[in-house]
């Protein structure tokens, strides 16, 4: 099964250096983006049968390119806390 993921990563931007790192730590399937001012690495096309291994598995990954990584989104159930954030303020 293939599930989208993204890792928010701690760097200011996305250098030939460190795009370079990444590709060469496994991220050869990846989009660098950056969203809301923050540099992110979006994995669409990873195949998994155990989601937890496969993200924990891209975070050693970055981190091995020397990329920390501050928060993982799933867009799968982004809306879920969309809802909940609109709840919480009423």
């Amino acid at each position: 099964m293939k599930q989208e993921f993204r890792l928010i990563v701690a760097i200011d931007d996305f250098t030939d250096t460190v795009a370079d790192a990444l590709y060469e730590a496994g991220f050869d399937d990846a989009h660098l983006a950056k969203s809301g001012g923050r540099p992110r690495i979006i994995l669409d096309d990873r195949d998994t049968t155990d989601l937890e291994t496969t993200v924990r598995r891209a975070i050693a990954d970055a981190q091995r390119a020397g990329v920390r990584v501050l928060r993982v989104e799933l867009p799968a159930v982004e809306h879920i806390n969309a809802e909940l954030a609109a709840d919480s303020s009423a």
